[in-house]
């Protein structure tokens, strides 16, 4: 199934019927984009909720095939938290760079939310895209600047192409990590698997103080938040957890366990490699630490089409 190319603008503040400029809370993974013509969003498949156009007519993105550490992330029934900065915030900086949008103010002091007026906004780009997320999001790779290629097209993305993309780009740079879905070609995974590898083996960005397989301190939700260098979904997942039950870190694997999270082993060292299991088996929890057992780029998620009410209140594509 080939991608859809919408070209569009990208964005950092929002403009009310009266005028009132608000600020967006752009990450590393995720930003606003404001299609040409909305009714190319129109052409993605759906899985749950339909796409959401601010007062502008932009659309928040999520970038497909990586997840950038958490600057803001809203357990349900929870407060707000993040991961590790200022880490969390050198791939948003990164992200707006790339896109031209730098500099960038933001409302002190959690510098979370853009402060207009900005120097920059909307500047032009354009995303490949197939499907919106279970809330709606556009799931994208990302470009900036223009193309030949006439809006609204259907495109066969290549590994060249990919290269270009401000997804590779942060892997490259070790400002994300890879997160693969069964939905995202083996061709296109394994290049982006290359430049992770690339960022880990130079020590780049975050991968200088990643805990995802030696394990980070997650005794509480505030140690995690201060030294919870790992990847984002189990981030996210311990942090739900807290929020939930409110129980021990101890307690963690039986809890995810219910979640029935289904994932291929693609680490062909592994004795299940090809086989399916589920996302606890590839956790562990021990004195207090929490861990993956193996490389975030080893594991393949398998999507959910028409996911329950519960399931999709996990999910985080």
């Amino acid at each position: 199934m080939p991608f859809t190319l919408i070209k569009g603008t990208f964005h950092l503040v929002n403009t009310s019927s009266n005028g009132r400029q608000t600020g967006f809370q752009p990450d590393g993974d995720s930003l606003q984009f404001k299609p040409t013509n909305p009714a190319h969003l129109d052409k993605l498949e759906k899985i749950a909720m339909p796409y959401k156009l601010t007062s502008i007519g932009s659309v928040q993105l999520r970038f497909e095939g990586i997840d950038a550490l958490e600057l803001h992330y809203q357990p349900r029934g929870a407060t707000s938290t993040h991961q590790p900065r200022p880490l969390a915030d050198d791939a948003r900086d990164l992200l707006t760079g790339l896109l031209q949008l730098n500099p960038v103010p933001y409302v002190a002091p959690r510098n979370i939310s853009v402060n207009p007026p900005v120097e920059r906004d909307a500047t032009p780009g354009y995303i490949l895209s197939r499907s919106l997320e279970v809330n709606g999001r556009p799931v994208s790779f990302v470009f900036a600047g223009k193309t030949t290629r006439k809006d609204g097209s259907s495109v066969n993305m290549t590994t060249v192409m990919l290269k270009r993309s401000v997804n590779y780009k942060l892997l490259l740079n070790g400002h994300a990590y890879p997160l693969f879905y069964d939905t995202l070609f083996a061709d296109l995974r394994n290049t982006l698997a290359d430049a992770t590898r690339q960022a880990r083996t130079g020590g780049l960005g975050l991968w200088a103080l990643d805990g995802s397989q030696i394990g980070v301190a997650a005794r509480t939700r505030e140690e995690l938040e201060a030294g919870g260098v790992t990847f984002p979904k189990l981030f996210r997942r311990v942090t739900d957890y807290f929020a939930k039950t409110g129980g021990s870190i101890q307690d963690f694997l039986k809890w995810l366990k219910k979640t029935r999270e289904q994932v291929q082993d693609l680490d062909p060292t592994s004795p299940t490699f090809t086989n399916f299991t589920h996302f606890d088996n590839m956790v562990r929890v021990a004195d207090g630490r929490v861990a993956l057992r193996q490389t975030p780029e080893t594991m393949l998620f398998i999507s959910a089409k028409s996911p329950s009410e519960a399931f999709v209140s996990l999910l985080w594509s």
